[in-house]
């Protein structure tokens, strides 16, 4: 049983009970022990006093083999819901004063604000020993003042620091937020252990108020650290007795990639290498193909983490040999935020690169090595892309004027290789510089960070930035390659964003003249070698599609109790509809609300193709609040095929509640016709 307050509404119940003294001795025998709980069980009381209510006092006994037990009885106190508290402690295998892991955060100093870090969210593992620009530091004794330490809620220890013949103690955490009393907030208590050499460690746990994190009181600040720690990097060269290019791990992951953004369950990461035992060199993998970290600030909660790691500096080249690079992990918009222990890394021949991964050091939640990888082209891309003309694109287009809720959204195209950007039939590009949100169709619009390569520099990559409402270049998206080609235009790699947004275009000649005193010369597309386009499908959809047989997708299936949403779906290919087994279409016109098993249905506008116009790309309407078009989804491709049917490339909506409308207007109710069977490799 806990030993200290305990706070309101805690251990299951609205009014914690802990033990008013400490626990027996083995040779006190049955000892009796006071019941008692706080009496701030509503979070706005102005009385917080801890151990003003009693219960009835229980017997307690010291067992041999380091546990108690309690003769527990109702609780007779006159509070809500009154839990008996219980409190865990690992055993510890071996003496912390040598076993723990350095802190070397000054953010969480006393003198220090401006941030707002939860430790909560932290993966603590252990023991800590809490540095300050590499010179000890304690926690503090006495009470924070509000919104220091960078944490809304500030951590000190309610008792005295221990001697070195205490061991290993037990203290009291207490919190003070704003206008609170310095002790109001109790969070969990921690070890702490007075270690030869003048330090402490503590034994950091995962704090119960959110936001709270726990200080370090500057007046502590003492000698510089000693290297008795087995964890800290001493950044001294090292001789190789063997070549690590020809003696390295594999490390393929494929949620360390940089495309993949957003942990599995929305908040809190599947992954963390902290938990890794790090041992020797690593080569990096993406399914198989080679990868890199990625020198650039890696927005957080990318690569399957909380905390992305990028290296904060360029790769060597092969006759650097083993080099020490800098690991960076960013914040919010805070790139270099946080710093992790740096890493060796060496070039390799044969264009690949190894790392001499540690456990990274940061307080922070779930921190994970970053991955991306470029394949080298088969062909050059200049000859070898598709054409993107598509004038909403452009600089000088707000979404707003488009009744889009969302506006335009890039995250759901399957992009795959290589684009030349076109509007209207003229040669364009990306622009160079911030983009004002609303514009290029779209909430977030995309632009570069940086110029446009010369011919000579062949393929390079260039980081995108993501105009938001906080500025223009605050969140950065995935990295892209662009080269530049013979006849003075430009190819892009393009992937999917981190989020919501589209990339943009430079107006044509005409659009920037008539919009700006400021004009870009621009060739036209006559002056230049013609577009090679790839848009058409390596193999016939026709007779390769999925087939898509939800009778809930009916035009007449209206007011379902179900709400259905197609953003969620994992669209892959080409379909073709059906509805009971008889092969069906999208309706070409505004659909009911509430139709289509969803909130709003979604058609095709602009009609469906002939034959003889082979694969066209058509836009998908959404009808909500009396617009039939209030929604404008991310559009789709569309074939009709021999047979007098038609597959259509689906793709994910741009919103919730939207799904894909099947035409119920011709269905056969009395006759069933049989499917075919699916084509799909």
């Amino acid at each position: 049983m806990s030993e200290w307050c305990v706070s309101n509404v805690g251990c299951g119940g609205d009014t914690g009970l802990y033990l008013n003294g400490s626990h027996p001795t083995l040779e006190d025998g049955v000892e009796t022990r006071e019941v008692v709980g706080n009496n701030a069980w509503w979070w706005w009381s102005d009385s917080r006093e801890c151990g003003a209510y009693n219960s009835t006092s229980i017997r307690v006994k010291a067992c041999p083999g380091d546990y108690y037990v309690y003769e527990l009885v109702k609780p007779i106190i006159s509070a809500p819901r009154p839990m008996y508290c219980a409190v865990a402690f690992q055993s510890i295998s071996s003496d912390p004063c040598y076993n723990y892991e350095s802190l070397d955060r000054p953010w969480r100093a006393n003198n220090e604000s401006g941030d707002y870090i939860c430790d909560e969210l932290f993966s603590w593992n252990g023991w800590y020993r809490l540095l300050y620009y590499g010179m000890d530091i304690r926690m503090p004794e006495t009470c924070v003042s509000s919104y220091t330490c960078n944490t809304y809620i500030n951590l000190w220890l309610n008792d005295p620091h221990p001697q070195i013949e205490d061991g290993v103690v037990t203290r009291e955490v207490c919190g003070r937020y704003y206008w609170s009393d310095c002790c109001e907030y109790k969070t969990k208590p921690i070890r702490v252990k007075a270690c030869p050499g003048n330090y402490y460690v503590y034994e950091l746990v995962n704090p119960v108020w959110g936001c709270s994190g726990y200080c370090t009181d500057v007046n502590t600040i003492s000698q510089a650290v000693s290297t008795i720690s087995p964890d800290i990097f001493t950044g001294s060269s090292i001789t190789l007795n063997y070549d690590p290019c020809n003696n390295y791990n594999i490390l393929d992951n494929y949620w360390r990639s940089t495309h993949n953004y957003w942990p599995s369950n929305g908040f809190i990461s599947d992954h963390d290498d902290t938990r890794v035992e790090w041992d020797g060199w690593y080569r990096l993998f993406i399914n198989g193909s080679s990868a890199q970290m990625p020198e650039w600030c890696m927005t957080y909660m990318s690569c399957g983490g909380y905390i992305s790691l990028w290296l904060g500096g360029s790769h060597p080249r092969l006759e650097d040999g083993v080099v020490t690079r800098e690991v960076y992990g960013s914040r919010n918009d805070q790139c270099s935020r946080y710093r992790s222990d740096p890493i060796q890394v060496k070039a390799c021949p044969g264009n690949y690169y190894i790392y001499k991964f540690t456990r990274p050091t940061l307080s922070i939640p779930d921190p994970v090595y970053c991955a991306v990888s470029f394949s080298t082209p088969s062909v050059d891309p200049c000859y070898n892309y598709t054409s993107l003309d598509e004038p909403w694109r452009s600089t000088n287009n707000s979404y707003y004027n488009n009744y889009n809720y969302y506006g335009m959204c890039d995250y759901n195209v399957e992009w795959n290789g290589w684009y030349r950007m076109f509007y209207n039939g003229e040669n364009t590009r990306m622009p160079e510089s911030c983009v004002n949100q609303g514009m290029c169709g779209t909430n977030n619009p995309l632009s570069l960070s940086g110029p446009h390569p010369q011919l000579e520099d062949g393929v390079v990559t260039r980081q995108v930035c993501v105009s938001s409402w906080d500025g223009c270049c605050n969140y950065t998206s995935h990295p892209i390659r662009v080269k530049a080609c013979p006849g003075n235009y430009y190819v892009y790699e393009f992937v999917k964003p981190i989020l919501r947004g589209a990339y943009c275009t430079e107006a044509s000649n005409q659009s920037i003249s008539s919009a700006s005193t400021t004009t870009k010369t621009i060739p036209s597309i006559e002056s230049m070698t013609p577009p090679i386009t790839t848009t058409a499908p390596p193999v016939d959809p026709c007779y390769n599609y999925n087939i898509l047989d939800d009778s809930w997708r009916a035009t007449n299936n209206q007011h379902s109790s179900q709400i259905m949403c197609d953003t969620w779906v994992s669209w892959n290919g080409w379909y073709r509809l059906f509805i009971q087994g008889q092969s069906v279409q999208m309706p070409n016109t505004c659909v009911d609300e509430y139709s289509c098993g969803t909130d709003a249905p979604l058609w095709l506008n602009g009609g469906h193709p002939t034959v003889e116009d082979g694969v066209v790309t058509r836009d998908v309407c959404g009808h909500w609040d009396n617009n039939c078009c209030f929604f404008q989804s991310n559009p789709i491709k569309v074939k009709a095929c021999p047979g007098d049917y038609y597959v259509y490339e689906f793709v994910s909506p741009t919103a919730c509640s939207l799904a894909y409308c099947a035409d119920s207007s011709n269905i056969n109710t009395t006759t069933t016709t049989v499917m075919p069977e699916t084509t799909t490799d």
